[in-house]
């Protein structure tokens, strides 16, 4: 097998996973979320939250129409994934074997320590009652 055909069917491999973390189930809130699926929607919210924060302070200083643009979009992006948190912690909690409806914990106080803590447990090995287990 040649390395470029390698490398393509490596290239194919991580689009296929790109996609299934971030387009394919995105307001699903059936089936089963990884702790790596979850882990990198968490953090790529937190960099775009970074990016949001000293874009709001740049334009602050320095006013242009270009940023201005680029901020609402990114807002808007931080708004979707805001929103598809709710749907994917669900599907966490299901690959945990739990029902969605822990995550109304988060409301209380103390409540997100341990949600955060349900990132790091491993998920339920083969089929649990909410489906099978993901593949990535």
């Amino acid at each position: 097998m040649s390395l470029a055909k390698i490398i393509s069917q490596k290239i194919l491999i991580s689009m296929n996973l790109f996609l299934e973390i971030f387009v394919c189930r995105l307001f699903s809130f059936k089936g089963r979320a990884s702790r790596r699926e979850y882990i990198i929607r968490f953090f790529t919210m937190l960099v775009l939250c970074w990016i949001n924060i000293y874009t709001m302070d740049y334009i602050s200083h320095n006013y242009s129409w270009f940023m201005c643009i680029y901020d609402v979009f990114l807002v808007v992006i931080l708004v979707i994934y805001l929103i598809q948190m709710f749907p994917l912690t669900h599907r966490r909690l299901h690959d945990l074997n739990a029902s969605g409806w822990w995550q109304l914990i988060t409301f209380i106080p103390c409540g997100q320590i341990l949600m955060i803590g349900f990132i790091f447990f491993k998920g339920t090995q083969g089929t649990n009652k909410y489906g099978e287990e993901p593949k990535y």
